[in-house]
């Protein structure tokens, strides 16, 4: 009886212990290096990577964040690329749910198939993950992890990574967010709120404000009340405004290039368009002082938060020049013109918290900009860690309790035989 017991509380230990494990995942991203991007590619395009281990045996992949995507997919070896992609050969774990790839429009891959695999997270491996085997690419890359919200929940579990992993790894919740270290690298953290793992972060300071739209469709977006310049409300603009995690500026609205010009610039300044892009850039000499460039403020007014970009923010030490993060777009019928689009700078800056489920936005007012940081891959101080401890106290206590108990019923008997003897008296 007592082996029973003591293995009961043993498993109720042990499955606390996993519960805790993957409440939420840690990812280190850098900037990718496989391709040498020329000017001014190099500042527009901002291709953060992160590897993930896929297969059976495991293959190290690099795969790129897309928030203007929402699917999971890897290169195939079929496709021949300068770097490692994913041999389907070599795991023994991948089923394919088709015999023929298929055809895909507006995505990052043309052809590939449906595949279930496995991947190695937190040194455990999680079975069946959906995603996309590419076997051809509109772009040179070797897979991708879409962060993009999905409008319906049927398209998350399917080939959203989180939405599979919230599912399968027992993470907390769907957020994530991006941490940055430095200017190229930092964190990914996928699976919980920071307040819940980092006790830097205070729960009390966390606002939010719900995702917008582009024309019909629910994405990663800031419907702000103002924006302003030194504190000037700028009329007559759109004020909403797109966020991509793999744009390296920030894109403003066409007519604000004149705006800047007659407000900070003054023609002192030269203009270069790049056709390939479709956008107008800002180059000013070492002797221009950008120091002069006043507070370019987001404001929102019902959760009482101003977003602030200083000119340490917006210009770009280059090539003995100051190069202008924001660009112009230059085709005034496009959406993507009108719309401001809030890229690397911004999210370097402010470290945004984004939750699919809910749909939501969100930072805290205290922690923005900070490098510190106290959590690692697998230890964090969250409620999880806190249910363990109790757990084990319990456990601890039970045990006690149990030997206790069984010490005290033996000394009981004990003496119970002892005065029998003594009362015995023998008869003839």
């Amino acid at each position: 009886m007592k082996f029973l017991n003591f293995s009961y509380i043993f498993f109720f230990f042990l499955l606390c212990l996993k519960k805790t494990k993957l409440s939420y995942i840690v990812y280190q991203f850098k900037k990718s290096t496989k391709e040498i991007k020329n000017y001014p590619e190099d500042l527009l395009q901002n291709d953060l990577e992160i590897k993930l281990e896929i297969g059976t045996p495991p293959q190290s992949i690099d795969l790129n964040l897309r928030s203007e995507a929402f699917t999971f997919f890897i290169t195939s070896s079929e496709v021949k690329l300068p770097y490692p992609t994913f041999n389907e050969d070599n795991s023994n774990t991948l089923i394919k749910a088709f015999d023929k790839p298929a055809s895909f429009n507006g995505r990052e891959y043309r052809k590939g198939y449906k595949i279930y695999e496995s991947i190695i997270i937190n040194n455990e491996q999680i079975n069946n993950i959906t995603l996309i085997l590419a076997t051809e690419l509109e772009y040179n890359e070797t897979g991708a992890l879409g962060l993009k919200l999905v409008n319906s929940r049927e398209y998350g579990d399917d080939l959203s990574f989180i939405y599979q992993l919230k599912k399968m790894a027992n993470l907390d919740n769907y957020a994530f967010t991006l941490k940055y270290d430095n200017d190229e690298n930092g964190k990914l953290i996928i699976g919980s709120y920071p307040h819940l793992y980092d006790k830097e972060y205070n729960e009390n300071n966390f606002i939010y404000r719900r995702t917008g739209e582009i024309g019909k469709t629910i994405d990663w977006v800031f419907d702000f009340d103002e924006i302003k310049y030194d504190n000037n409300i700028i009329s007559g603009i759109n004020k909403k405004s797109l966020i991509r995690i793999e744009f390296g500026l920030i894109q403003a609205p066409l007519k604000l290039k004149k705006y800047f010009n007659d407000n900070f610039f003054l023609n002192k300044c030269n203009e270069k368009y790049n056709l390939q892009r479709n956008v107008t850039l800002i180059h000013c000499n070492k002797s221009f002082d950008i120091t002069m460039f006043k507070n370019l403020s987001f404001v929102y007014k019902d959760i009482d938060y101003i977003f602030n970009l200083t000119y340490k923010d917006l210009f770009i030490d280059k090539d003995n020049e100051y190069i202008f993060a924001i660009v112009f777009g230059n085709n005034m019928n496009s959406q993507d013109d009108s719309t401001w689009i809030l890229g690397k700078p911004f999210m370097k800056k402010y470290q945004l918290v984004f939750e699919l489920d809910k749909k939501i936005i969100g930072l805290y007012k205290e922690n923005n900009n900070s490098n510190n940081s106290n959590y690692s891959n697998n230890k964090g101080f969250n409620i999880y860690l806190l249910l363990l401890i109790i757990a084990l106290l319990v456990v601890i206590g039970l045990i006690i309790f149990i030997v206790y108990y069984l010490i005290k019923k033996r000394k009981k008997r004990a003496c119970e035989l002892t005065d029998d003897n003594f009362d015995y008296i023998p008869t003839n």
